[in-house]
């Protein structure tokens, strides 16, 4: 399972940064009410493919190592796990610049943290996770309980407080 989590997370990862350099160097363009991101019409597709292909070239022969680790992984993966992965894919590549840079933010934070804070964070989560799955079963009964909902987008960060000096 971990391994899934991390391969959908490093696919994510890559997704995002062959998005983010298809677009460096192009203007915002329309987009219709295909709101998924693929291009409807022979046109928007060739302009596609051109900027992929451009920075596919452009990427480091260990990127492109990498990426193709990760595309071989996908494929070996049972289908429900690897629809599973695409579907949290497509949630980051619809996320807006800031949700973006919110997740990069955690991933930075989670990984500046030590072995025991990061226990005291799976640990309140599955705390907060199991409150909210007990309140939403009182509250509606027989239905499927939602992905946990984060109230500002994140889980409470488990360090404490820089100390203040004296006089602040």
């Amino acid at each position: 399972m971990k391994r899934h989590v991390f391969l959908a997370l490093s696919c994510a990862a890559a997704v995002i940064g062959l998005g983010i350099a298809a677009r460096a160097d192009e203007q915002p363009t329309r987009r219709g009410s295909n709101r998924g991101g693929v291009p409807q019409s022979d046109q928007d597709r060739a302009a596609l493919e051109e900027r992929l292909n451009n920075a596919w070239t452009s990427m480091p022969l260990e990127e492109k190592m990498r990426v193709m680790r990760l595309h071989r992984g996908l494929r070996e993966l049972p289908p429900d796990e690897r629809k599973s992965i695409n579907e949290r894919i497509d949630r980051v590549l619809k996320m807006s610049p800031q949700e973006r840079e919110k997740l990069r933010q955690n991933y930075q934070r989670w990984q500046e943290m030590t072995t025991e804070e990061r226990q005291r964070a799976r640990e309140e989560f599955r705390k907060r996770r199991k409150e909210f799955e007990e309140k939403w079963r009182k509250e509606h009964p027989g239905e499927e309980v939602p992905p946990f909902p984060f109230r500002g987008g994140a889980p409470p960060d488990p360090r404490p407080p820089p100390p203040t000096q004296e006089g602040d």
